[in-house]
């Protein structure tokens, strides 16, 4: 079955991303191996006798890569996945991936565009070589077929659009940086219905060379992945090369007819191979995160809502996130209150950033958020489908692999004082500010 699914929300549970986002080069684990093929194509590995088989083949290219000529280029390729190719038809396509018990899902976001398929470990290699990457690498762009993707484009936008979170998100990397991050996953709308042929295979020629991906799955034995890999038959290219975002620190809002304001306010993180990203990611933790645990009281551990406690008697939610990118990254803090009381939560916000700059935290502060940090971790471990994923966005970013057990190391080795310095670095820099809903009497960064 073929599914084309919406971009992938920069907004989600961030304890679940900790595997890709906190991770920095470390040995890989006994069970993760790694190897580089002639063509350049990168193939990672692990639970060979998983009882299904997960395989994602990344492209290192997402919006970020966009010029202003073909803004919303990788969202229109990201919805053409599937059509017809030099080897398949759309419907061939549909077949034989019905025929197999295979599931193609393809989702596309600021640095990267991953193909993920979920099949029958025996079934594998017939999928891949026979179905998946004759569609993904010998896609032709007829204009006949492109005209169709108009609608599935306006429609999953809208979809998107309708989260308040994922609005924010958008907005909030429009207000926080200059250049390439800017760019939302989503095509403007002035550009839905005018991706030509010709522009599609620009990009497609361009992007998606072997050098340029990554293989990784489960549930295949890394010989197999490898002869997997061989098979596929793809152009010859380099990485892509980017040009590097700049942090500005301003701010956008977008008026909502939601009874909730939204509201991120914004600093500039680091990148995910920085020797401060998993000091950052316990300082995130120690200011308070979503919980693993449903309807748990994950958000009562951090010092942001105690603090926004004391300066207000409405209802109110605040979340700590960082997003690591391959050059730099996005750290802040999610804020969702009624609009009559969002400028004093923000406010408090404000303030108990600037506290954590200046004075650090406790060493029982740290400690608590590192435990949380590694239940995060773990258990993000148990599913293997983002691990796969993670595998692939390691390997592109960072050259290696690194396991839980490595990771959950690292945070160990985590002191206050390192937290301190990160919160130092980070919270006394610039800021951006971001909201959606009905906020036409402020907050405003000039007064936060």
């Amino acid at each position: 079955m073929l599914r084309s699914l919406q971009v992938r929300q920069q907004l989600v549970k961030f304890s679940q991303q900790c595997y890709t986002t906190q991770a920095v080069a470390a040995t890989s684990g006994s069970s993760t191996k790694l190897s580089v093929l002639p063509s350049g194509l990168r193939v990672a590995s692990t639970n060979e006798n998983a009882p299904v088989a997960q395989l994602a083949l990344l492209v290192n290219s997402g919006s970020r890569d966009e010029s202003q000529s073909n803004l919303g280029i990788t969202h229109c390729l990201q919805c053409t996945a599937g059509l017809t190719g030099s080897r398949n038809t759309a419907f061939l396509t549909t077949q034989l991936l019905s025929s197999l018990g295979a599931d193609l899902q393809v989702t596309a976001g600021r640095e990267h565009t991953l193909y993920s398929v979920r099949c029958n470990p025996h079934d594998a290699q017939k999928v891949f070589t026979d179905v998946v990457a004759p569609t993904i690498l010998g896609a032709k762009f007829p204009w006949y077929e492109i005209n169709d993707v108009t609608s599935r484009m306006k429609y999953q936008k809208a979809v998107a659009t309708s989260d308040p979170c994922f609005t924010l998100m958008e907005t909030a990397h429009k207000a926080s940086f200059k250049g390439s991050l800017s760019n939302s996953v989503m095509s403007p709308d002035f550009m839905i219905g005018h991706h030509t042929s010709e522009m599609l295979q620009a990009k497609f020629n361009a992007s998606y060379n072997l050098s340029n991906m990554v293989l990784s799955g489960s549930g295949v034995s890394h010989d197999g992945l490898i002869d997997i890999g061989s098979a596929c038959n793809g152009a010859e290219g380099s990485a892509t090369q980017r040009a590097a975002s700049q942090f500005i620190g301003g701010e956008v809002h977008v008026g909502d007819p939601t009874p909730l304001v939204h509201a991120a306010l914004t600093f500039e993180g680091v990148a995910l191979n920085d020797k401060d990203a998993v000091a950052l990611s316990v300082l995130q933790y120690a200011l308070g995160v979503t919980g693993n645990i449903r309807r748990g009281s994950g958000l009562n551990h951090g010092s942001l809502n105690p603090a926004v406690e004391k300066s207000t008697d409405g209802v109110f939610s605040t979340n700590a996130f960082s997003v690591n990118y391959s050059d730099t990254g996005l750290f802040g803090i999610y804020v969702v209150s009624p609009q009559e009381s969002i400028n004093a939560v923000l406010q408090a916000v404000s303030a108990e950033c600037k506290k954590v700059a200046s004075n650090g935290l406790s060493d029982a502060a740290v400690n608590g958020a590192k435990e949380r940090f590694k239940a995060a971790v773990l258990m993000n471990a148990e599913c293997m489908s983002k691990t796969v994923q993670d595998m692939a966005v390691q390997s592109s970013v960072l050259g290696t692999i690194a396991s839980p057990s490595s990771i959950v190391a690292l945070i160990d080795g985590v002191s206050a004082a390192d937290v301190a310095g990160v919160a130092r670095r980070v919270l006394t820099g610039k800021r951006g500010l971001a909201t959606v809903g009905r906020g036409s009497d402020g907050p405003f960064l000039r007064d936060l």
